[in-house]
């Protein structure tokens, strides 16, 4: 029975998915089902009734009773009506039969003879229940749930009993059996609490709207003292059908059809103007990405990292750890921060780390040994994993972090809840550099969409799916209604091809309608073979993602500039296009990120063309209106607090 009731809840969630939300309107129909029942008993056993059968009286006990039950079949139909009070919540009535049943057995033993009282409850009642329902909570799906009371009148309450004896080493058998109604029958009453899904047959106003529910009993089947406390839950797999009455007097004022569409799709120039996306231009060159390492590992809220913020698999029987083959993807390359470290701890034997526990300061603050134990989980793993003498890794605890994100925003205080890391020896925390030749790279390599959305309910959620030639690419999710969402194009991402770039995106709104947006891209690629075949110059690309900054400064740090100086201006040369954008992660308002990003860049700008002057330079802050790393993770929004700089420099002119 149990299987029954899990196969009819999936199949209700998968034809869910494949349709959309239906909500009915008034309705006159008939109901019906299949009722499991258990029986939950405690009924006397002898009644009275074994004193006229002398060969029980033996076991005769006025204190035995039936107390455990099996579940038995029913069923269940009548009438209902339904009508809403507001798009989401509707009230509806039932009446109609309601019949249970159940049984009971009991085994006595007065050697040599063995007697086994069996026992059959039946119940019918006429049902009446109110039931609010509840429309529009899931989405596209057209799953409702529902509570309700349920009330039934005794139609017939019986009960019948068979006392079988049994002599031991014998074939004789004497067996009794009594039937009677149950005196003083109570009227039911019970919770009821299920799920439905509405289906619409075709454009007609006929519904089928299949049905699981659950009622608990809150009364008993009787109220004499030799039947109670019995009662009969049960678990009802059945079928609604009804005829909706549209009010025909909304339909000139309906509401109007959700609509959606992308207004337009836009990049920044290399001058920091942003501009209409008209096409990728895709190309071969040789690729070189700096990857920053934030120095902290981000933990669950009252406990330690888990898989989703760090990779803690390394074997070392497999080979040391080489930063230089991690993804070109600097939120999977910070994943690996623990292996980047255990890795370096190793070539520089002179350095030591310190790893310091913080907590968030706020829901955290109770709990005194969380700050130890992150820290030391983050040196077990590098100990274990790598081999690091425990003599060369210090462990400290703070109550918060020393440059603590935003104490009142949720994003901040989840970056506050983590494992801080530092060095003696500079080059441990270094960021990861990545060379490639025949990388493909796009340009613009970020592009933003800006949907326009006709709605009159407000949005729930909405996906973005980027494909080429059926081969999807990304799929950006959110909630709410987006301004604007940006697409990082990262290297190799698209086809060593002329293919379009095709994009779906989904909006939901809070009542379950949805509306789509659809287009393309088209892409230009430059291969490495055309670049010679027609003459065009080659170029390398170093870009250098740079966390430079902390949470809300716009200032260089000593180890920042010593990055910039060692890392950045000997790839600056007299030929080199040099641009610099400025971002900020998601947390406060956005013109004064805008304002934030902006001086990020001219502070960037500044030293490097203090020391580089015959370069071409170019800057731009952006702000958090384009999104270049998931600010949906805690190590993302920190990613996204830099400053790009983008290096070209061409190799052969012809």
């Amino acid at each position: 029975m149990n299987r029954l009731l899990r196969l009819t809840i999936v199949a209700l969630l998968t034809t869910g998915v494949a349709s959309a939300q239906v909500i009915p309107p008034l309705r006159v129909g008939l109901s019906g089902g299949l009722t499991l029942n258990p029986l939950s008993p405690s009924v006397q056993v002898w009644r009275g009734f074994g004193s006229t059968q002398p060969q029980f009286a033996p076991f005769v006990n006025d204190s035995l009773r039936f107390t455990s039950g099996s579940m038995g079949l029913g069923g269940a139909f009548g009438f209902l009506m339904g009508f809403p009070i507001t798009r989401t919540i509707h009230i509806s009535g039932r009446i109609g039969y309601n019949s249970m049943s159940g049984s009971s057995s009991v085994q006595q033993i007065v050697a040599p003879t063995t007697v086994v009282n069996e026992l059959d409850a039946f119940s019918s009642t006429l049902e009446v229940s109110p039931v609010a329902e509840f429309y529009g909570l899931f989405g596209d799906l057209s799953l409702h749930p529902l509570v309700g009371l349920e009330f039934g009148i005794p139609l017939s309450t019986t009960v019948t009993q068979t006392a079988t004896a049994t002599a031991q080493n014998t074939e004789t058998v004497q067996t009794f059996a009594d039937a009677t109604d149950v005196p003083e029958s109570s009227v039911r009453t019970a919770l009821l609490i299920g799920l439905g899904y509405t289906i619409r047959l075709d454009s007609s106003q006929w519904y089928i709207q299949p049905e699981v529910s659950y009622r608990l009993p809150l009364s008993d089947l009787s109220s004499s003292a030799t039947y109670s406390p019995t009662s009969f839950s049960q678990i009802r797999i059945g079928v609604n059908v009804f005829l909706g009455f549209a009010d025909k007097k909304e339909t000139p004022t309906s509401s109007r059809e959700m609509s959606a569409s992308i207004d337009r799709i836009t990049a920044y120039d290399r001058d920091g103007k942003e501009v209409n996306v008209t096409a990728l231009n895709v190309e071969d060159v040789r690729y070189n990405e700096m990857f920053p390492l934030v120095p902290y590992v981000f933990a669950q809220e009252n406990g330690l990292p888990d898989a989703s913020s760090q990779t803690t698999d390394h074997m070392p029987e497999k080979g040391g750890f080489q930063p230089e083959t991690l993804p070109l993807d600097a939120i999977e390359v910070n994943r690996n921060l623990l292996n980047i470290i255990g890795s370096r701890m190793i070539a520089y034997p002179q350095a030591t780390l310190t790893i310091t526990g913080t907590t968030d300061g706020k829901n955290e603050a109770k709990t005194k040994d969380l700050p130890e134990r992150r820290a030391n989980w983050a040196k077990n793993y590098l100990v274990s994993a790598f081999g690091i003498d425990p003599a060369r890794i210090v462990t400290k605890t703070s109550a918060t972090p020393s440059k603590p994100s935003s104490a009142t925003d949720p994003d901040g205080i989840v970056e506050n809840r983590r494992v801080e890391f530092s060095s003696n020896v500079p080059d441990v925390l270094a960021p990861v550099v990545i060379t490639a030749d025949n990388q493909r790279v796009s340009t613009p390599d970020v592009v933003t969409f800006h949907p326009k959305v006709d709605s009159e309910d407000s949005l729930s959620s909405w996906s973005l799916s980027v494909m080429q030639a059926g081969r999807q690419l990304r799929e950006i999710n959110g909630l709410g209604r987006p301004e604007r969402v940006s697409w990082p194009i990262r290297p190799n991402e698209l086809s060593a091809d002329q293919v379009p770039v095709d994009y779906e995106m989904v909006f939901r709104s809070v009542k379950g309608d949805s509306a789509t947006a659809i287009g393309s891209i088209p892409v230009d690629y430059v291969s490495s073979v055309r670049k010679k075949t027609e003459n065009l110059p080659d170029r390398t690309v170093d870009k250098y993602s740079l966390i430079l900054f902390d949470f809300d400064k716009a200032t260089l740090t000593e180890d920042n500039s010593r990055i910039l100086e060692l890392m950045v201006l000997p790839n600056i040369t007299s030929s080199s296009k040099v641009n610099i954008i400025g971002y900020t992660d998601r947390i406060g308002n956005d013109v004064y990120n805008q304002k934030l990003s902006r001086e990020r860049a001219e502070t960037v700008r500044a030293f490097l063309e203090s020391r580089a002057k015959d370069a071409k330079y170019s800057i731009n802050g952006v702000g958090e209106g384009t999104e270049i790393f998931s600010n949906d993770v805690a190590v993302g929004r920190q990613l996204s607090r830099t400053v790009q700089v983008i290096v070209e420099t061409p190799r052969t002119t012809r």
